[in-house]
């Protein structure tokens, strides 16, 4: 069996199928992936102190693309419900954004049960927003 065929094969199984045909479960297995292996390889602090100021800088940038697609089209955005949400989801991200960098810096150690339902729950704000954005370019 060459690699080709191999891929077919595998692309037909029933669990591939069901990954395929159900909305996001690629993304959630990503995520699940991600999670897990930089909470198990790195402290908070370290995780905290690498990736929050790049996500201060793309939030940024975020923000500006954001305010100029609303002056471009300001129909699609301010009168749609997803928007909202977005934004809404959004300040809780930041806010929660700022709370988990601060205690992963004051504590560095690793992370427990709550802190990793936290984390689960930060990540899925994140998916929210990400949705919400979605949905805006489809009303």
């Amino acid at each position: 069996m060459n690699i080709q065929a191999f891929s077919h094969w595998l692309e037909s199984t029933p669990l591939s199928q069901l990954i395929q045909s159900t909305h996001g479960a690629i993304a959630g297995i990503q995520i699940i992936r991600i999670a897990g292996r930089g909470l198990a390889a790195e402290s908070l602090a370290s995780l905290a102190g690498r990736f929050v100021p790049v996500m201060w800088l793309c939030l940024g940038l975020l923000l500006l693309s954001g305010a100029l697609l609303i002056i471009a089209e300001p129909h699609r955005t301010v009168t749609n419900p997803a928007f909202y949400t977005k934004m809404c989801l959004l300040v809780v991200a930041v806010v929660l954004t700022v709370w988990f960098s601060s205690m992963a810096r004051r504590l560095p150690e690793r992370p427990t049960p709550l802190k990793i339902a936290a984390a689960t729950l930060y990540m899925l704000i994140w998916s929210g927003i990400i949705i919400a954005g979605r949905y805006i370019a489809y009303r």
